[in-house]
């Protein structure tokens, strides 16, 4: 157990880039099992080399520069990731909201449902318009 965790001392280990290609290397494997002749040892070698990347990034030992590539993948994924949240929360509150788009700057407005015909105004542009919840 010393060993190990003398090895490991001053690694990166897993941060969201080597996860992220991590996860894409296995389906990549899950996809060349199901494809055909070259495409499939494409993909299988692609995947190995994505692994191998993924590993690369956890045991290397200059930390600052991985945490600068990992920065720069945050920060190109941040817009997808809001969105998920997005989508997220207005998933689990479905049941108690009714959301609706703003028809001048489409903004998404949450209605707290079961009110019947309500009048909403946008926060945003502060466009009036009915609804019913």
């Amino acid at each position: 157990m010393n060993r190990l965790q003398s090895f490991l001392m001053g690694r990166n280990g897993p941060d969201a880039l080597s996860k992220c290609t991590s996860v894409l290397a296995c389906l990549l494997l899950i996809i060349s099992m199901f494809a055909r002749g070259v495409v499939s040892s494409v993909l299988w070698i692609l995947a190995l080399v994505m692994l191998g990347i993924s590993y690369f990034r956890m045991f290397s030992r200059n930390i600052e520069r991985r945490r600068r590539e990992n920065a720069r993948f945050l920060e190109l994924t941040a817009p997808l990731a809001k969105k998920h949240r997005q989508l997220r929360m207005r998933r689990q509150q479905r049941n108690i909201y009714s959301f609706f788009k703003c028809p001048e700057c489409s903004t998404v407005l949450r209605v707290p449902k079961g009110k019947g015909r309500v009048r909403v105004t946008c926060k945003t542009c502060g466009h009036k318009f009915e609804r019913t919840t």
